[in-house]
């Protein structure tokens, strides 16, 4: 146990900094690990990917709330972006959720490698793409967004924030502005994920002590007893980073999770 709580803290300390500089919620790091660490303190192989995703779900709630309080207090979230799209991302991650926890581990891993490829080459074109004339931020929009947003984001674990950047990025907000926003938004999916992976989870008599159906509480304590400190590093990054930096570096993370992936 010692050893995995040691891990958990390394990988939350580069978690939580990866979160505050992309407004990730960590998720697309955080899910991979927990699969090859989850075993050691005896989760059996079928509900593998499935308490993943619960516990990643859970550490993004306070990744994603440390990160947004500085961003908020940096100026770098549009709020009016996010008062349609957050709720409706919500109450999408959570419908999703109670599904998603039922897949197969292999169906719900094959989904999670191909959004994080779609992420990788999606990010990689819009640095080149030009940003001229951009489509305004409907509400209409928000609302198709959140919905396919919250989807996408149950099935891989993440906050959103590969989803959500591009997003808003594309719809004419700032990129630094859509990193602190997706911060927000990510905390809030977040929360309405690990809820979702609860009550899907709630009773299960594999799952080891200390969880709260798929989530593994000791391995969200240990994942953000580093985060919650280092999220506020990058973001504090983000604003002194300049835009085609930041973007640049999302797709090269994307790029090496997904290869990453593949040769595993």
């Amino acid at each position: 146990m010692l050893t995995f709580i040691l891990l958990c803290l390394l990988v939350g300390s580069v978690v939580g900094f990866l979160a505050g500089l992309f407004g990730i919620g960590g998720g697309l790091i955080i899910v991979p690990t927990l699969v090859y660490l989850l075993p050691m303190v005896g989760v059996p192989e079928p509900l593998l990917m499935s308490t993943a995703l619960g516990t990643s779900f859970a550490t993004i709630v306070i990744t994603g709330f440390s990160s947004a309080q500085r961003h908020h207090k940096l100026g770098n979230i549009e709020w009016s972006a996010v008062k349609v799209l957050a709720p409706m991302v919500m109450i999408s991650v959570f419908i999703s959720g109670l599904f998603i926890g039922k897949l197969d581990r292999d169906v719900s891993a094959k989904i999670f490698a191909c959004l994080v490829v779609y992420l990788a080459v999606k990010m990689v074109i819009s640095i080149k793409k030009n940003t001229g004339k951009t489509k305004p931020l409907t509400t209409q929009a928000s609302v198709i967004g959140g919905i396919l947003i919250g989807m996408a984001s149950s099935a891989a674990g993440v906050g959103g924030g590969g989803f959500i950047v591009p997003f808003l990025n594309s719809r004419g907000i700032d990129m630094k502005k859509a990193i602190g926003s997706s911060a927000f938004c990510g905390a809030l999916l977040g929360l309405s994920g690990m809820l979702s992976f609860m009550v899907s989870g709630w009773g299960n008599p594999s799952m080891p002590d200390y969880s709260l159906g798929y989530v593994y509480l000791p391995a969200v304590l240990g994942i953000t007893g580093t985060s919650f400190f280092t999220s506020k590093l990058g973001a504090t990054a983000t604003s002194k980073l300049p835009v085609p930096t930041l973007k640049k570096g999302f797709a090269l993370l994307l790029v090496a999770i997904a290869v990453d992936m593949f040769m595993k």
